[in-house]
């Protein structure tokens, strides 16, 4: 039977309308598709964008570190047509010094010298932007800035300047100007460089001042290299018939002091001593001007002045605080130096100023200065202080035992007494507590150890990342003596690679002198570094034990700091090994697509 025409008609224009929308259908789903296609293409940017931006930033932390701190430009995934992403990466910017609590607060001596350690803040950026994109819109960009403090970590460039050629060049100045003045200089004799900020001069200078005989001389190595001045004090103030400055035999401190209408660069010294009148000349504290050699501040002690004064800045901007210095009657003194201090064309007025008598060391005679580190918890400063037995610096042989201080100073009124320390047993094994714990009594803070009989302290103590170290001396009579290299928790006491706390060093020698066991270099060893040196035994124990003492926000980079120093005969000696410290302080968003 054959259907009527308009039957057929319907029916093709049922079959047309439903392969109109089978048609429109995919046309749809292919849409869609392809939008899902760009959205995933799109998200995958994203993501390559996101994680080689914040890569980015770790790579920045990680060349710093290593020392290579310049922008740089890399292009990531080559291999991949249509998903390049260029990353511009800033350098590992140094922004500012912040207070350090793991870090020595010492102006003086070669660590000064070499810039010190602090927290160092740091800015780092990533820039992270695709090659192109297909519907020719401009390419999606992510930028990311983080803020990156390390501790301990060198206040200064690293290679700012070689400090072993700058003590040569001073050593050899200070001899052609102790000759040119009283034709005397004594070989070895002690002599200390510092290098500071000066108006009205392009490059920083560096000056040098030294002892040869009862003078003291100054040069400048640069940018002006000659004398300065020299200084000699042959009165009597205290009317025992001897003059007051004595032969000196440690380096003076060349610091900033609040004198006058700014901080005004000058050296710290002692009386010094005299063997012919051994407790008659050098019981003096001295303070003159780098430039003049003008005397500006003189205040009598208790007994000779034969160690290099402490001076800690408290507040990290580079001008003096305080001052602490030790006598040979075993008396520790303060000054505070905080507020400045008028000078109108001669010294500090006498009762400005004044030194206090802050501990006794039980007449053990104090021949090193303190390290000197801050502990917030406690609002206070720690001192590290080694006090020799042997009495009489011409003796042969050494009369008592020496004894290790570490002492809590809240900057008001006495420490204490040898006898109010809290002595720790140096032959015991077991853990220690935390004697600087905030929750114990103030009698209770700090601690003491006592050394083997004839042991002297020879060296600078250096106290930073929770590591205490010193080297000490032992005569052994004709044979010479051994040098012993103390590693200690410096808040307990404890050996810090366990074990002993005092390691021979050296064996066979004579007691050292000069610049022995201070600091003269500072590494940094990076990650991954090929070249960094072996540890020695015992001191990944040491770095194991410091990280887990450090505070929790602590991440740990891989990097060690290394302070190397003169050993016996001059050769080098590694002092310590400490590990950074990282502290993500801030990481913010700039633009993202």
């Amino acid at each position: 039977m054959k259907r009527p025409v308009a039957a057929q008609g319907s029916s093709t224009l049922l079959v047309t309308l439903i392969l109109l929308l089978l048609s429109g259908s995919c046309l749809a789903l292919l849409m869609a598709t392809q939008t899902q296609m760009l959205v995933a293409f799109q998200h995958k940017v994203q993501v390559r964008l996101l994680a080689a931006a914040d890569g980015g930033v770790e790579l920045g932390v990680a060349r710093g570190i290593a020392g290579a701190g310049e922008p740089i430009t890399r292009t990531l995934g080559r291999s991949l047509a249509g998903a390049e992403v260029l990353l511009e990466l800033s350098g590992f910017v140094p922004m500012a010094h912040g207070a350090c609590h793991l870090c020595m607060t010492n102006l003086e001596g070669t660590l000064g010298s070499l810039g010190g350690l602090s927290r160092v803040s740091h800015a780092v950026s990533a820039s992270a932007r695709a090659a192109r994109r297909s519907d020719g819109l401009p390419p999606p960009r992510r930028s990311v800035s983080a803020v990156v403090d390390l501790m301990p970590w060198p206040a200064e460039s690293r290679d700012r300047w070689d400090l072993a050629a700058t003590m040569a060049a001073a050593r050899r100045r200070i001899r052609q100007a102790a000759l040119a003045g009283d034709g005397l200089y004594e070989e070895g004799a002690p002599v200390a460089v510092a290098r500071f900020e000066a108006s009205g001069v392009g490059e920083p200078r560096v000056v040098a001042v030294g002892g040869s005989g009862t003078a003291l001389h100054a040069a400048e190595i640069s940018p002006r290299p000659g004398p300065l001045w020299s200084f000699a004090d042959a009165t009597d103030e205290d009317g025992n018939g001897a003059p007051d400055l004595g032969r000196p035999l440690t380096a003076p401190a060349i610091v900033r002091l609040r004198l006058g209408e700014g901080g005004l660069p000058v050296v710290i010294f002692g009386g010094g001593y005299d063997p012919d009148r051994p407790h008659e000349v050098g019981n003096w504290l001295y303070i003159v001007g780098v430039d003049s050699g003008r005397l500006l501040y003189k205040r009598r002690l208790d007994a000779p002045v034969t160690a290099s004064p402490a001076v800690a800045d408290l507040d990290g901007d580079g001008v003096a605080d305080r001052i602490y210095v030790g006598t040979l009657a075993g008396a520790l003194y303060r000054v505070d130096v905080s507020t400045p201090a008028p000078v109108a064309g001669g010294p500090v007025a006498a009762d400005f100023r004044a030194p206090r008598r802050v501990f006794e060391t039980g007449g053990r005679p104090i021949r090193q200065p303190p390290a000197v580190v801050p502990v917030p918890e406690i609002g206070a400063l720690v001192l590290a202080l080694g006090a020799d037995g042997r009495v009489d610096l011409q003796a042969s042989r050494p009369e008592a035992a020496g004894r290790f201080f570490v002492l809590v100073d809240r900057g008001s009124g006495p420490i204490g007494s040898a006898g109010s320390v809290v002595a720790i047993d140096p032959s015991g094994s077991v853990p220690g507590p935390d004697r600087l714990a905030a929750e114990l009594p103030p009698s209770d803070q700090g601690w003491s150890l006592a050394l083997d009989q004839g042991e002297e302290v020879v060296s600078p103590p250096l106290a930073a990342a929770g590591l205490l170290t010193f080297l000490t001396f032992r005569s052994a009579g004709f044979d010479g003596g051994g040098i012993r290299r103390y590693s200690l928790r410096l808040r307990s006491g404890d050996a810090a690679a366990g074990g002993a706390r005092g390691v021979p060093v050296a064996s066979g020698g004579s007691r050292p002198s000069g610049d022995f066991g201070s600091p003269t270099r500072l590494e940094v060893d990076h990650p991954g570094s090929y070249s960094a040196p072996l540890l020695f035994p015992g001191e990944e124990r040491v770095l194991e034990t410091l990280r887990a003492g450090m505070p929790e926000s602590c991440r740990f980079p891989g990097a060690r700091l290394r302070l190397v120093g003169a050993g016996p005969g001059g050769e080098p000696l590694r002092l310590a090994v400490l590990p950074v410290c990282r502290i993500d302080v801030d990481w913010f968003e700039d633009r993202m697509f």
